[in-house]
C-alpha cells in the first residue's frame, strides 16, 4: 500500500526506473490500480523503449486481471499513426480490467478512439478525451447497440473530431452525466444541452460560427468561453434557474441578456466578466456574493447588499460605482496593469474612485515606466475624502527616472498601511529615501502641509520577504552590496 502511494507521485519514466531496483518494487508498478502513461515522440522517432515498457505493464495486467481504477494515456505522434493499434490493444487491456476513469490524449492525426465500445459495459465513471476522432463511427449501428451509459458522471471532449449528430448521440446515451467540458471541437456548428437530468457544471469554450442552446434545470455552476476577436457565438440559456456559479469569457452579451439571466438565477452567488463587452447595472442582486471582474468596458454600477468578495482587474480606473457597501464584504481588490500616462489628474481620479469605498483590502499597481508629477496639481483634489487601502502592491518594471514625488502621489491617493514594491534596488532606495524624508521632514512647503493635514506619516519600517515568503525586517546596509540594477521586492509597514 505505501509503495502503490509513492508510485502515484512520480512519473510514468522515474516509475519506470524505480521498478529496475528490486522485483518489489517491480510488482508494486504493475499492479496499481491507477496507471498514467505519457509515451513522446521527437524528430527521431516514437520512443521504442517506452513502448516496451508499456507493453509488459499492460500485458502483466491482462494476464492477472488486476482491477484498473484509473487510466491515463497521453501520446504525441508527430509522424505515421503506427501506434494506433498497440493503443487499441492498451485500451483495450484497461476495458477488460473495468476501469472507471478514462483519460485520452493524443496529439495530430486523430486517434480514432472506439467510443461507443468504452459506453458499452456502463461501467465508465470519468472519461476524458483529447485530440481523438470520433467522425468514423457508424450512428445507426452503435447508438442501437448502446442504449444508455448511466454510469458516467464526467465527460470531457477537447479538441475531438465530432459533428452535431455525434454529440446529441452520445448525450443522449449519457443522461445522468454532472460534469460536462466541450472545448474548441471545430467541426461543431450547434451546442445543445437538453434532458440532461442530472448535469450540475457545464464549460463550453466555443469557436466561430457555433450556437449554444443550454435548457438544464439543475445546472449549478456555468463557465462559457466565448471567441470575442471573432463574431460572437450565439449564446441561448433558456433555463437555468438553480445556477449559482457563472462565469462568462471573451464575449459581446446584452445589458437584457445578462440582466435576465441575473435576475432568473435566485440562487447565484458568483459572477466573473472576462474580457466581456456591456453595458450592465448589476441591482438588487441579494444572493451574489463573489464578483470578480476583468477586462471589462460599460459596467456602471453594483448592488449587490450580500456582497462578500469583490476584484476588478484592468489597465484603466473604472467608472463603477459601488452603491451599497455590503456589512459582509472581506475582500475587495483593484488591480490595474500597463499603466502609462502617470500625471496629477490620474492619481486624481484614482482617490477619487477609491474614496467611495470605506476600504479596500487591496489595490495593485504595474507601471511600465515612471515620470514626475507636478504635485501642485494634487491640491486641487485635496476635498475628496482620504481612502484605505490595506495593502499598496506597486510594480515598477523599468523606468529611467526615480521620482520621489511618485512616492507622494501614491500615498496621497491611496493612503496605504502597507505598501509593498517589486522593482530595481535603486528605485527601492529611492522610495525608502523619500519615505525616511517624510517621517523625519520637520520642515515643509505650503502644498506639502496641505497634503499632510489630515495624513501625517508617524513611522516607517522595512521588512523584506525569505525564501518561504515570510516578512523579515531588513537590516540597515542590507542591500548595499546588491547589484542597483537587480530585482527585489520589499514591504513597507505605515503608521499614520
Amino acid at each position: 500500500m505505501h509503495i502503490h502511494k509513492i508510485l502515484s507521485y512520480l512519473s510514468f519514466q522515474e516509475a519506470a526506473k524505480l521498478s529496475l531496483v528490486s522485483k518489489t518494487w517491480l510488482q508494486a508498478w504493475l499492479t496499481h490500480p491507477n496507471l498514467e502513461f505519457t509515451l513522446l515522440s521527437s524528430k527521431h522517432g516514437y520512443n521504442i523503449h517506452d513502448r516496451k515498457i508499456v507493453d509488459q505493464v499492460m500485458e502483466r495486467y491482462r494476464q492477472t486481471k488486476v482491477p484498473i481504477e484509473k487510466f491515463h494515456l497521453s501520446v504525441t505522434i508527430f509522424a505515421h499513426p503506427f501506434a494506433f493499434p498497440q493503443m487499441d490493444k492498451w485500451l483495450d487491456i484497461a476495458l477488460q480490467n473495468g476501469v472507471k476513469d478514462l483519460s485520452c490524449e493524443v496529439s495530430l492525426p486523430s486517434y480514432p478512439f472506439p467510443i461507443f465500445t468504452f459506453l458499452a459495459p456502463k461501467s465508465l465513471r470519468e472519461l476524458v478525451l483529447l485530440g481523438c476522432n470520433l467522425m468514423d463511427h457508424s450512428l445507426s449501428t452503435t447508438t442501437t447497440q448502446v442504449a444508455s451509459c448511466h454510469s458516467l458522471r464526467k465527460f470531457s471532449l477537447t479538441e475531438v473530431g465530432l459533428d452535431d449528430n455525434m454529440l446529441q448521440a452520445l448525450l443522449n446515451c449519457c443522461p445522468l452525466i454532472d460534469d460536462f467540458i466541450i472545448e474548441h471541437c471545430r467541426l461543431l456548428t450547434k451546442i445543445e444541452l437538453r434532458n440532461l437530468q442530472n448535469i450540475k457544471s457545464v464549460s463550453i469554450s466555443c469557436c466561430k460560427n457555433q450556437s449554444v442552446t443550454i435548457q438544464t434545470p439543475t445546472l449549478q455552476h456555468l463557465s462559457y468561453f466565448g471567441c470575442f476577436l471573432e463574431d460572437s457565438p450565439v449564446l441561448d440559456i433558456v433555463e437555468c434557474r438553480n445556477l449559482k456559479s457563472l462565469q462568462l469569457t471573451d464575449m459581446r452579451i446584452s445589458e437584457v441578456f445578462l440582466h435576465c439571466l441575473i435576475s432568473t438565477s435566485q440562487f447565484l452567488e458568483s459572477l466573473t466578466l472576462d474580457n466581456v463587452s456591456t453595458r450592465l447595472e448589476i441591482c438588487g442582486s441579494q444572493s451574489l456574493k463573489f464578483f470578480v471582474i476583468s477586462n471589462c468596458k460599460g459596467l456602471r454600477e453594483i448592488n449587490a447588499p450580500n456582497l462578500v468578495s469583490l476584484e476588478y482587474d484592468g489597465d484603466q480606473i473604472p467608472e463603477l460605482k459601488i452603491a451599497k457597501r455590503s456589512r459582509q464584504l472581506k475582500k475587495s481588490q483593484l488591480c490595474l496593469d500597463s499603466l502609462k500616462i502617470l500625471n496629477a489628474e490620474w492619481f486624481g481620479e484614482l482617490r477619487k474612485f477609491l474614496s467611495k469605498s470605506s476600504s479596500w483590502s487591496l489595490v495593485s499597481l504595474t507601471f511600465e515606466e515612471c515620470s514626475e508629477i507636478n504635485m501642485k496639481d494634487l491640491v486641487l483634489h485635496h476635498k475628496v475624502a482620504t481612502p484605505k487601502v490595506n495593502d499598496l502592491v506597486v510594480c515598477i518594471e523599468s523606468s529611467d527616472k526615480y521620482p520621489t514625488l511618485l512616492v507622494d502621489a501614491l500615498l496621497w491617493s491611496c493612503h496605504p498601511k502597507r505598501l509593498i514594491l517589486k522593482s530595481s534596488i535603486e528605485m527601492i532606495y529611492c522610495f525608502m529615501d523619500r519615505l525616511m524624508y517624510m517621517k523625519n521632514s520637520r520642515h515643509s512647503t505650503c502644498h506639502e502641509r496641505k497634503r499632510r493635514k489630515y495624513s501625517q506619516l508617524k513611522e516607517v519600517k522595512v521588512y523584506k520577504f525569505d525564501s518561504e515568503h515570510q516578512c523579515v525586517e531588513l537590516e540597515n546596509g542590507e542591500l548595499a552590496m546588491r547589484d542597483l540594477t537587480e530585482t527585489e521586492t520589499v514591504s513597507f509597514e505605515l503608521y499614520w
